[in-house]
């Protein structure tokens, strides 16, 4: 009797290990997203000197952004993660990289450095921007919200301006929210650029990539 009982628990706990494999396995596979960027299509007439060096960065995020799961809501109040639906790479990273090449068409200009950069480049200008909210709501309307600023070559801020983009996604589908999420950067994008190059336009005495000479004191000795 012991046996028959002992032979029932182990086939029983044998039972539910595999229900506990089977649903391991039935897991769906994580997708990674990135940013869409612009294309060469959407390049600029110059209008600001080529060899004008520009700094992009630092880009910080909100706390409740900078994770690697995509961040929708399905309230004004409530977050939801996208558990199997991730950034391809810290987010932040993501976005300053979408910039970068966004501005490298829209400036334009072929000498564009993401922070941090060599202590020898001292970009003619830099960027930085920090992202307050960037998601998508229940209606599935993509919004960012960032302020930015843009610093010469002294660190000295020449601008600062809050963003509110918007974009409608289309459908509640990851890939359609993401593409939306890009279409935002793409705006603010535009708005850095057209900032850029009206300062460029106006100060044409600008350094065009300024390298510090060895042992040349740092920027805020200047």
């Amino acid at each position: 009797m012991m046996h028959r009982c002992l032979a029932a628990w182990a086939l029983a706990m044998l039972g539910v290990m595999l229900l506990g494999l089977n649903g391991c396995g039935s897991s769906p596979p994580t997708r990674f997203y990135i940013l869409p960027s612009l294309t060469g299509t959407d390049a600029a007439a110059p209008t600001a000197p080529r060899e004008l060096t520009l700094g992009v960065g630092p880009v910080t995020l909100h706390p409740y952004l900078d994770r690697t799961q995509i961040v929708t809501r399905s309230s004004r109040a409530r977050l939801v993660l996208g558990e199997f639906d991730q950034w391809g790479a810290p987010p932040r990273d993501i976005i300053a990289r979408a910039l970068a090449e966004n501005l490298s068409l829209l400036v334009p200009t072929d000498r564009v450095v993401l922070y941090p950069w060599p202590r020898t480049t001292v970009p003619d200008y830099q960027v930085t921007v920090d992202v307050t909210q960037f998601d998508a709501g229940p209606g599935g309307e993509v919004v960012l919200a960032a302020r930015w600023q843009i610093l010469n070559a002294n660190e000295k801020e020449l601008v600062m301006r809050m963003s509110r983009l918007t974009a409608a996604a289309g459908s509640h589908e990851y890939e359609a929210t993401v593409t939306a999420m890009g279409r935002t950067i793409d705006a603010l994008s535009r708005d850095l650029a057209a900032a850029l190059q009206t300062i460029a336009q106006q100060a044409p005495q600008a350094r065009a990539g300024r390298t510090r000479a060895p042992g040349e004191a740092n920027d805020s000795s200047r």
